[in-house]
């Protein structure tokens, strides 16, 4: 019995990957190679350069996965290796099924060949007989819909003519692992959409791995996201969860500065506590130590507080948070604004909400001041979001100095979003849109539901509020 639920596992795996890893020679002169060779590996001439290393996963049938990381951290070197375009240098890579891959503009394509004939070339590559190619050749020229192009050289193509092409051929050979890189980002937008929905479609029932730099593309395809950083695993798991550890890598990287914050996710509490003093002494400046000292004490007792009965208060800090905490949120509050008192929880679209942030000026800036909110559906993917920003005055907001409270207030109509949970996160900047310095980011600080699908259908991800809507014999 046991041995029988082996092989169903086994069966079920679409890939399988064991301590994979790929290591070049980087040689500092050219004639070093030739020399290397001589030598007979009695002295080494080179440095060795691991591209990716250590990687061991399974892919399951029916699994999505989406493989983050900056440029040259390893995504494109693990595709060809799955793909078998590239032998590892240690380690396994198997894969059961037949494998559709997009991995650079025109790959398998003969630049001298017309369109028509590489599809037949490209076709026969992918694994599929002369007759299967016929078969299906007027639904690829239709899917790639370059017209009379399609008797021209390849070499003659835009690189949307050849992505046009490339993808139209992969579409139609039922693949069962399909993977595709970073090549769709120089398509147009209808054709992107085209493309986006062949992959919904293949998503359902086949193996996706798709290669990306847009979390949103991410969030909305894949149930689980590999993060690849200098050849190594940094990341594996939930969409929502490594995205976020991401999305704070990158400020962190970019502003060489890093504040663990993150609110603890819970529900808004309406107890009259003091606000704790918060130790982030190790993550601040001196200047910044001995005002958080000062604020620690009798000061903090006298802190502003919202006049409202349910808000967030004493956030807790932890580690999936970021920025450089010269500016902390103390407090929010979510309410209707024909209801103030009620407890905001459960939303069905059309509601009149105001969103009101608190926080304490840590470290003096001479950068204005910007407060932001975001939400995001369970996968991670942003609805939408809005900041105090104004573009016609960009230095508008205020530059707080140490010691003072600065309160951002929005008011807006709630759109009717499809029914399950959604998150709100918060951040405060200090700069532009453009160009800023995050002072605090906080993820997934608010919990709502929509039960919107109880009152009309929702067909998207949002649905609009109409004034009214009606239908008459002419």
């Amino acid at each position: 019995m046991s041995e029988s639920m082996s092989q169903a596992s086994v069966s079920d795996v679409a890939i399988s990957i064991d301590n994979l890893g790929k290591c070049y020679r980087i040689y500092s002169r050219p004639k070093d190679r030739l020399l290397q060779t001589l030598y007979r590996g009695r002295k080494q001439l080179y440095r060795e350069f691991w591209a990716l290393r250590n990687i061991t996963l399974e892919v399951h049938r029916g699994q999505t996965l989406g493989i983050i990381g900056r440029n040259g951290s390893g995504k494109s070197t693990l595709l060809q290796m799955i793909c078998g375009t590239l032998t590892p240098t240690e380690g396994s890579v198997q894969s059961f099924g037949r494998i559709a891959a997009l991995l650079e503009l025109g790959s398998g394509f003969n630049p001298e060949f017309t369109g028509l004939e590489n599809v037949y070339l490209n076709g026969s590559l992918l694994g599929l007989s002369i007759s299967e190619i016929n078969e299906r050749k007027d639904d690829i020229l239709a899917f790639a819909d370059i017209g009379s192009f399609i008797e021209q050289p390849v070499k003659t193509y835009s690189s949307g003519m050849a992505l046009r092409l490339a993808f139209a051929v992969l579409a139609h050979s039922d693949p069962e692992i399909l993977v595709v890189d970073e090549a769709l980002s120089v398509g147009d937008a209808a054709f992107n959409q085209k493309c986006m929905r062949f992959i919904q479609a293949v998503k359902e029932s086949k193996v996706l791995l798709y290669v990306s730099h847009d979390p949103t593309s991410i969030a909305s395809l894949c149930d689980q996201v590999l993060w690849l950083e200098h050849g190594k695993e940094r990341g594996r798991g939930d969409v929502r969860k490594v995205l976020d550890l991401y999305s704070k890598d990158c400020y962190a990287s970019s502003q060489e500065t890093e504040l663990k914050v993150q609110a603890k996710p819970t529900a808004m509490v309406a107890e009259q506590r003091e606000t704790p003093a918060i130790d982030v002494t190790d993550q601040l400046g001196t200047a910044a130590q001995e005002t958080q000292k000062t604020h620690s004490g009798t000061e903090a007792h006298h802190a502003p507080r919202l006049a409202f009965k349910h808000t967030i208060r004493d956030i807790e800090y932890a580690a999936s948070g970021f920025g450089d905490g010269s500016i902390l949120i103390r407090e929010v509050a979510l309410m209707n604004t024909e209801r103030p008192d009620e407890l905001v929880t459960t939303l069905k679209g059309g509601e009149r909400l105001q969103i009101i942030v608190l926080a304490e000026c840590i470290k003096s800036s001479d950068a204005p001041s910007i407060c932001g909110f975001i939400v995001r559906n369970k996968l991670g993917l942003t609805i939408f979001g809005e900041n105090t920003f104004i573009r016609e005055k960009p230095n508008h907001g205020p530059t707080p100095t140490q010691g003072e409270w600065l309160k951002a207030q929005f008011k807006f109509t709630m759109p009717a979003m499809q029914s399950g949970s959604y998150m709100i996160s918060f951040g405060w900047a200090s700069g532009s849109q453009a160009s800023h310095i995050q002072n605090c980011y906080i993820n997934d600080l608010i919990e709502i539901q929509s039960d919107a699908n109880m009152y009309r259908p929702i067909h998207g991800l949002i649905g609009c509020e109409l004034e009214g809507h009606s239908v008459d014999l002419c």
